[in-house]
């Protein structure tokens, strides 16, 4: 009996040992998996909720609609601007960040902004922003919101100065907030700008206008009086008749065919609103080359004649007084003795958080709106459908939670290091920071992100803002033919490691760096 007693109690504990084992790995798998869960709940912004369309539609330069154009122009043109361009009245320059060995080169001041002419470098604060020519009737929106100088930089290769001509010109004569904007020219060196002639925009016109017969003859008519007309002529005149119908006939599909790269037509403006698309043929486009957008953020930052700017991107519109704010804001951080004398803070940026609308929403123009459209899922944090990791900054739920003011401030300070260490702001800075890279192009994607990584390295405090923002309309995705995007993203990549590879022999990073963790391209 003794001995069945021993034999079942080794037998309870054997059985307890294993079960006890089964049950601590069970509860560690369950431990593991509510952890992943609860980490992708708060990380994933929630993006199962299905958005709420409405049924508005944005269109820069809608507020204009039914205005036409005024006899007086807003802008400051120069150099022969806008009719033709006078090349030996200005001073061509290369691209700010390489300098004489630049692809590309710069007409600075084609259109002067006339309404801050007069303020100090810290009396007013520049948006920065560049453009090609069929987004830049964008630039009108900016314009209405932003209370400051405008700096904007347009890549006009061969024929895409005269529509950007065009476009300007009629906002210059339908808006005054167009007296705040400075428009310079950047363009491949080997590409020079080009606007048409008289007698090029006549023959436009001509070849755009429609046929219209005078007279109540049919086409039969005419071509019965055509070959009586023939018949008439003698073996000499035939000849000679022949020889002028050829030449003719020469001479109209001449006209018909447009130039590789030039506009056919004028822009079909119907008042101050603008186009009913802008999805119009541009040289750049014709030739399927790649726009050099931080050539564009280059030049326009370095045209900025204050210490403090913005440089954004110009479909972002600012919240309302965000420029007044700003500062206000610094010279309250400052003091007005240095602020005064010029003074910038050392390596640091303030960062504007960044919104985006979806399909038929208004653009917000206060706090309290944008935090009750984002709680209804009719905006979100830019980029966040496509790139998560992009625009996500640091302390967004705070944000939205903290209660609007007025004012604006710093809410946080953070570094550009893991797990932002793929972020790319956009930010309120100064010329202190490292230019843009010129290798990179929009199409290739992450243009900005090599800045940002030498900025981390260099050790930047990153002043997350709260009391302003900028809010992007509803977009489409819709980006260049695969073909097109792979190229310019592989070209991208390529550059891309070439710019880290030097960035590290610069700055020699130590091994456990977090800006380290950057060496990756992936989107």
């Amino acid at each position: 009996m003794s001995r069945c007693l021993r034999i079942f109690g080794a037998y309870s504990f054997r059985l307890t040992r294993r079960h006890s084992t089964l049950l601590l790995i069970a509860s560690f798998i369950v431990m593991v998996t509510a952890v992943l869960q609860l980490y992708a709940y708060r990380h994933h912004d929630h993006l199962h909720h299905q958005p709420i369309l409405g049924d508005f539609i944005y269109k820069p330069g809608k507020f204009l609609r039914g205005k036409q154009p005024q006899n007086q122009s807003y802008c400051m043109f120069n150099y022969g601007l806008p009719d033709t361009l006078k090349w030996d009245s200005f001073r061509i320059y290369p691209s700010p960040e390489t300098g004489s060995q630049s692809s590309y080169r710069v007409i600075y001041d084609a259109i002067t902004g006339m309404a801050y002419a007069n303020y100090s470098k810290t009396q007013a604060v520049t948006y920065v922003t560049q453009a090609t020519p069929e987004f830049l009737y964008h630039i009108v929106e900016i314009a209405r919101y932003w209370d400051g100088p405008i700096s904007i930089a347009v890549y006009v290769p061969r024929y895409d100065l005269d529509l950007t001509m065009q476009i300007m010109k009629q906002l210059c004569h339908c808006y005054p907030g167009m007296m705040k904007v400075s428009l310079h020219l950047f363009y491949p060196k080997r590409i020079p700008p080009k606007i048409r002639t008289l007698e090029e925009k006549m023959r436009s016109l001509v070849t755009a206008a429609p046929t219209v017969s005078t007279t109540n003859e049919t086409v039969e008519d005419l071509l019965r009086k055509r070959l009586e007309n023939y018949r008439r002529l003698d073996n000499k005149t035939r000849a000679k008749y022949i020889q002028w119908v050829r030449k003719n006939k020469v001479e109209r599909m001449m006209m018909k065919l447009p130039v590789k790269g030039e506009p056919v037509a004028n822009l079909p403006f119907k008042d101050c609103s603008g186009l009913d698309s802008y999805d119009f043929d541009t040289f750049r486009k014709s030739t399927a080359m790649m726009y050099p957008i931080n050539v564009g953020r280059n030049v326009a930052r370095n045209a900025s004649k204050t210490n403090y700017f913005l440089v954004s991107d110009i479909e972002m519109i600012p919240s309302r007084g965000l420029a007044t704010k700003f500062l206000k804001m610094v010279r309250k951080l400052m003091g007005d003795e240095k602020r005064d004398s010029g003074c910038v803070f050392a390596k640091t940026v303030f960062v504007v958080p960044l919104f985006e609308v979806i399909e038929g929403q208004i653009i917000p123009h206060d706090k309290e709106t944008l935090v009750r459209m984002v709680a209804s899922n009719r905006a979100m944090y830019f980029h966040q459908r496509v790139c998560i990791h992009c625009q996500r900054f640091p302390g967004l739920q705070t944000w939205l939670i903290r209660t609007p003011t007025d004012a604006l401030e710093p809410m946080l300070i953070s570094k550009r290091e893991y797990p932002y260490h793929r972020w790319e702001p956009l930010y309120f800075g100064s010329n202190k920071e490292p230019w843009y890279s010129e290798m990179l192009t929009w199409e290739g994607r992450q243009d900005k992100m090599t800045q940002i990584m030498e900025m981390c390295l260099q050790g930047y405090d990153f002043h997350i803002l709260d009391g302003g923002f900028m809010v992007h309309s509803y977009r489409k995705y819709l980006w260049t033919s695969d073909r097109f995007s792979n190229k310019a993203k592989y070209s991208n990549r390529v550059k891309y490691m070439i710019i880290i590879y030097n960035l590290k022999k610069i700055y020699k990073p130590d091994k456990n760096s977090l800006c380290q963790i950057m060496d990756g391209f992936t989107l």
